[in-house]
């Protein structure tokens, strides 16, 4: 898989497992599985993980601003979908009263350097048999839109790229100065169990960007840059997610030092896999790309592995399969074994 993503080594297709919690419990009930591990073990699927699936414990904890609550003091909402599915949303934006850049220093609720606590690496680890197994990805430290979005408010920061960008400009200054010093830390003394470093900010909608590509190069394309950066000064890919319709944004990602891309929403406009590999294949790869939205939770088993098939073909060779988001409970499980199963054939299995 690794070797997939660095657009390295002869053709193999590795493919990946993402579903949310509940979709996980409904298929290990459905196939009779006893544990999520046991899962990955059933469809035979590549191990995509963060550094604490490999350390057993947190490689940075952060000071909590309060119960049910994002350690950058937004408050979290579980809601209920009416398939079933629980999520969890963000609720009122904590900065959203912010009127100039002096509000957003002076904001309660940001981290203070002296509470976070770096666990530095146990002498005696090896984790050299966990790390032999699994491609590690660390996306905990970069997020130059996400985090200020749900601080501010999606309607205010937009709102404040026009009106008033010095805000914009203190909300990411800040979470440099926090977040760039983390990273180095977590890179220097655990290096080497992490492949790439990510980033989850989402940056499309159905059809078309949330922002313009000018105001991701004004605001959120130099702090992006400076952790990818970062990254690369020590040898890591560089991985986002963002889902929706972000083809426009895609050669500015790249210029960032993207090296893959998550999830390939491919019933967003503009996300036509085949364009997709023609115009960016030889500087990215890909993740994602089997649809959610239609053909795993509406079509049937065959719709799924001919699908399989053609992603590989539109795709390969630098792709790893899986769904073009987490699975949710109302695909099908069958549809999922139909999917892994295909996966299995054109690898050979």
């Amino acid at each position: 898989m690794l070797k997939t993503f660095a657009k390295k080594g002869n053709y193999y297709l590795p493919f990946t497992f993402d579903a949310t919690q509940d979709a996980v419990n409904k298929i290990k009930k459905d196939l009779a599985l006893k544990s999520d591990t046991d899962l990955i073990s059933y469809f035979g699927c590549d191990i995509f993980s963060v550094p604490t699936d490999v350390t057993g414990s947190p490689i940075v904890t952060w000071p909590s601003p309060g119960e049910n609550m994002t350690i950058w003091g937004t408050e979290l909402v579980t809601v209920t979908h009416k398939s079933g599915g629980q999520y969890v949303e963000f609720g009122t934006p904590p900065l959203a009263y912010a009127e100039n850049a002096k509000d957003v220093e002076n904001y309660r609720y940001w981290p203070n350097a002296d509470e976070i606590i770096l666990h530095k690496r146990p002498a005696d680890a090896d984790y050299s048999k966990k790390i032999a197994t699994r491609v590690v990805h660390e996306g905990g430290f970069t997020g130059p839109f996400g985090i200020p979005w749900q601080m501010r408010g999606m309607e205010n920061l937009l709102m404040d790229m026009i009106a008033e960008p010095e805000i914009v400009d203190a909300m990411i200054e800040r979470l440099d100065a926090i977040t760039l010093p983390i990273l180095k830390w977590v890179l220097e003394e655990y290096g080497d169990i992490i492949d790439m470093i990510g980033c989850g900010d989402d940056y499309g909608t159905q059809k078309g960007l949330l922002i313009s590509p000018e105001h991701f190069r004004r605001f959120f394309g130099p702090s992006l840059k400076r952790h990818y950066d970062l990254a690369k000064s020590y040898g890591k890919l560089c991985y986002h997610h963002s889902c929706g319709a972000v083809r426009e944004l895609i050669p500015d990602m790249i210029d960032c030092g993207l090296d893959v891309l998550n999830p390939i929403q491919v019933r967003a406009t503009g996300m036509d896999p085949k364009e997709l590999k023609r115009e960016f294949g030889q500087d990215i790869a890909f993740h994602g790309a089997i649809d959610i939205q239609e053909t795993l939770p509406k079509g049937s088993a065959q719709d799924v592995k001919d699908e399989v098939y053609r992603r590989v073909q539109e795709l390969g060779p630098y792709y790893c399969l899986t769904s073009s988001h987490a699975l949710q409970t109302d695909i099908p499980t069958e549809n999922v074994v139909a999917m892994f199963e295909a996966a299995r054939e054109i690898r050979g299995f």
